[in-house]
């Protein structure tokens, strides 16, 4: 079966971003996944719940924005409830354009398609909640040593099976 996923040229992409970052960003500390993290799904999708994780710097009006004042980036999170009044989501991030996000928030937190899948009988449940992240963080080490440990204990603790990350 032929590999669906051209990687052609990948590793020098990635080595051109190192070098983009490196050049532009102070305190970048490139951390490297000596692990895979790959876990297979220990119950079929449909009777799984699903989560989203985005990076596209998700909040509610009445949150924190994320700070974007800084080149250190923000590695901190904000619970966004499944049944979410989506006029109520705010979208704090300058390494995007944000306003296809602002339009129709489904591009970058596809709760919508979620319900849909949920409906469709694909996936077994919605969870309760999901987060909003920031994708901009040259230095990783307090979002790996931190945050997303805290994320991965709320979701568990919520009975999450599966977790999805939506870039920003």
């Amino acid at each position: 079966m032929p590999n669906p996923v051209d990687t052609t040229g990948l590793q020098e992409k990635f080595d051109a971003w190192i070098g983009f970052v490196e050049a532009n960003h102070h305190g970048k500390n490139n951390r490297i996944n000596d692990e895979i993290a790959f876990q297979p799904l220990k119950k079929p999708l449909s009777e799984s719940t699903v989560a989203l994780v985005t990076t596209a710097g998700a909040h509610l009006d009445d949150q924190p924005p994320f700070h974007v004042e800084t080149v250190a980036g923000d590695a901190g999170y904000r619970q966004i409830p499944h049944d979410v009044d989506q006029s109520k989501l705010r979208f704090t991030h300058t390494h995007y354009d944000t306003s296809s996000a602002e339009i129709d928030p489904n591009v970058v937190l596809p709760i919508d398609r979620l319900n849909e899948a949920v409906a469709a009988g694909r996936v077994g449940a919605a969870a309760p909640f999901h987060m909003g992240m920031m994708g901009f963080n040259p230095d990783p080490s307090e979002l790996q040593d931190v945050s997303g440990p805290a994320v991965a204990g709320q979701f568990s603790d919520a009975g999450v099976d599966i977790v999805l990350l939506v870039p920003g």
